[in-house]
């Protein structure tokens, strides 16, 4: 019998911290261009510019703007990802979603530009794919935590679904306003608003 020759695995290349320092430099530079001048005013030309690199460079490593804003979106998710594990389930407090919501305002006090550009993206018709991947993964993420978002999820449950994208919109719309004007009156209102919308949603009181 014959033996065959033994399977080699390709080996695997370590990771360039060069390349991945010019990605996040890119990044960083697009982040703040759509935040400052809106995602569809904004072209490869110019976050060349902001990152300090040659255009040539810059397509090594993207394309177009969508494989950027997907790079932005993928960042923030896995932070986001940290803020709502901690969200308690799967039926939470009005006390606990309050404090939640607070935490959550922390959260986008520091990712003020990527925070406004992925929930305004999520909200405009036709909106970028890596936008809408996001609002999905948010929700799912949710989901895991809430029954009540599971429920609305689920084939059939308009209302719900209908009373769950209101809620969520309430909630988005106000961590834009915190995380554009810090605390103020209006932002701490705006939050106890959607605090509250959120818990009414949970609690099935709609």
């Amino acid at each position: 019998m014959s033996q065959t020759a033994p399977m080699i695995e390709p080996t695997k290349r370590p990771p360039n911290p060069r390349r991945k320092a010019t990605r996040s430099r890119i990044c960083d530079a697009a982040n703040q261009l759509f935040f400052e001048r809106g995602f569809p005013l904004v072209t490869m030309e110019q976050i060349a510019a902001a990152a300090d690199i040659q255009r040539s460079t810059l397509y090594l490593h993207f394309r177009e703007k969508d494989e950027i804003l997907a790079a932005i979106a993928d960042d923030y998710t896995a932070k986001l990802r940290v803020v709502v594990s901690r969200l308690p389930g799967p039926e939470p407090t009005r006390e606990e979603l309050r404090l939640w919501v607070d935490e959550f305002a922390i959260f986008v006090s520091g990712e003020c530009a990527a925070t406004e550009l992925l929930v305004t993206l999520s909200h405009v018709p036709k909106a970028p794919l890596p936008a809408v991947v996001f609002g999905q993964a948010l929700l799912s993420m949710m989901a895991e935590r809430l029954v009540a978002i599971r429920s609305a999820l689920e084939p059939g449950n308009d209302m719900a679904r209908a009373w769950m994208i209101a809620v969520m919109d309430t909630l988005g719309w106000a961590l834009c306003n915190h995380a554009r004007h810090g605390v103020n009156a209006m932002s701490k209102a705006r939050l106890a608003v959607s605090a509250e919308g959120l818990y009414r949603f949970v609690r099935g009181k709609y």
